[in-house]
């Protein structure tokens, strides 16, 4: 399930229904960021270019976790020793589905170049967990 995840707000965010637990949009260029959610369970990333399967673009962007309410992002590390980082470079449809086992961990995509190919969409989804028996994948 993903809720709103907002360092600055002092007050409790409201928990996404299965309405809205989809969020989108596009980078138009470098140093820009998706909106940042509170992810747990079961969740997918998506960032591709418009045109279609692995349409061309250059830039980079990378999966961003915070553990402290939003003060520091680190990149995901995909593997062991945190030697594989979550960052995915040029041309390439971005396809990622996680399960995040602890509660109130933000997360954010960060687009930290963008030099052809713009605009690059993103999609984050919590949708998965909404649709098993208590929240718990069969």
């Amino acid at each position: 399930m993903g809720i709103p995840f907002n360092s600055t707000s002092t007050g409790k965010p409201a928990t996404l229904d299965q309405a809205n637990a989809v969020i989108s949009g596009t980078f138009t260029g470098g140093g820009q960021f998706s909106p940042a959610f509170a992810l747990y369970g079961v969740f997918n990333i998506f960032v591709w270019a418009n045109g279609g399967p692995n349409a061309a673009w250059v830039g980079s962007v990378q999966l961003e976790r915070s553990f402290d309410g939003g003060i520091t992002w680190l990149v995901c590390g995909i593997g062991g020793g945190g030697i594989a980082q979550a960052i995915y470079a040029s041309g390439l449809d971005v396809s990622i589905t996680a399960d995040e086992p602890e509660r109130g961990m933000g997360y954010r995509i960060h687009c930290t170049a963008l030099t052809a190919g713009a605009p690059l969409n993103y999609r984050i989804s919590a949708t998965g967990v909404l649709g098993t028996s208590n929240g718990i994948p069969s």
